[in-house]
């Protein structure tokens, strides 16, 4: 079967994989070929992939996964995957400081530019007749 991520960020994997365990609030669930349609919300947790003797974990925040006609489609606000489940939610955490630190970076420009305009704003005497 196909296992298919989208991300947010525009990131995806694809990859054929022979089942896959979910990791949910609710607990696990098993999906193997020829399951029957289902949706599940993960808000946050991961997903077991194995393919023949290899196996690999992807680590999801507010995510859905879809399956349906063996193809496993993962939508995730962020999604990382790595060899074990430790290396995942490594490059998880990782992603999410390095994400954290560009948004108060923007907003720190934002601040900064929203300043400088008050100010030419005022110097150009502009809405003064």
């Amino acid at each position: 079967m196909m296992f298919k991520v989208m991300t947010q960020q525009g990131q995806s994997y694809q990859d054929e994989i022979e089942y896959a365990i979910l990791k949910n609030e609710e607990g696990q669930m098993g999906i193997l070929k020829d399951h029957i349609p289902i949706i599940v919300h993960i808000k946050e947790g991961y997903l077991k992939l194995v393919m023949d003797k290899a196996t690999s974990f992807l680590v999801v925040e507010r995510a859905v996964v879809e399956f349906k006609d063996n193809l496993l489609t993962v939508l995730a606000l962020e999604a990382q995957i790595g060899a074990n489940l430790e290396k995942a939610e490594q490059a998880f955490s990782d992603a999410k400081k390095e994400r954290l630190e560009l948004s108060k970076r923007e907003n720190v420009d934002f601040s900064k530019q929203e300043r400088e305009l008050k100010e030419n704003i005022t110097k150009s005497k502009a809405g003064r007749v």
